[in-house]
């Protein structure tokens, strides 16, 4: 990826590509690659650092013990991944991380990030902007699966994304089974609130 790539990352708004340079290749990082399908992290590993995904598309999903999958959101790169977690009390991945396409990421120790981040201050700003939108995204998704009925997340869904092309997919997002999506889908179709495409 180009430098000028990852200046798009809000991590680094304000810096300039000395700066990026300095924090990348400034002390030991490990360039990760992953091909489609591969796992990037799973849920309850350790965050070891910043996590800053420079190429590719994961998707992060949470999965219990009963093998419901529900996908929590999917990132396109350059962003951070798991920026709440990094000086978390309890570190670790709250969801697995699946690259959808061919992927590369930096993992920069926490102690690395931290120093830069004391001595570039526009960054810790950025950073703390970060976990503060994260926090705000996680709360609107606690609502969405706690408050909201189906068929109103369906149609909420169905705002920003204009068809349903493949159920499985939706379902997982929503949280809910395939028959149940189908079933909510075909109520919401008899109730002329959607149309069958």
């Amino acid at each position: 990826m180009q430098l000028t790539e990852l200046l798009k990352i809000s991590l680094f708004k304000g810096l300039n590509e000395t700066d990026v340079v300095e924090f990348l290749y400034g002390a030991p990082s490990n360039l990760r690659r992953y091909n489609a399908g591969d796992s990037v992290a799973r849920q309850g590993n350790l965050c070891r650092g910043a996590y800053i995904l420079i190429s590719g598309r994961v998707r992060c999903s949470m999965s219990g013990d009963d093998g419901k999958e529900i996908t929590v959101d999917e990132m396109t790169a350059p962003c951070i991944l798991a920026s709440a977690f990094i000086f978390a009390t309890e570190n670790r991945f709250p969801v697995n991380v699946e690259a959808l396409v061919p992927c590369e990421l930096y993992i920069i120790g926490k102690a690395h990030f931290l120093e830069f981040m004391h001595k570039h201050p526009v960054m810790l700003e950025n950073f703390l902007r970060d976990i503060s939108d994260r926090g705000v995204f996680l709360s609107r998704k606690v609502n969405e699966f706690a408050l909201q009925n189906l068929k109103t997340r369906i149609l909420a869904y169905l705002e920003k994304n204009p068809d349903i092309h493949n159920q499985r997919e939706v379902a997982q997002r929503l949280g809910v089974t395939r028959p149940s999506l189908a079933r909510a889908l075909s109520e919401l179709i008899a109730e002329n609130k959607i149309k069958k495409g």
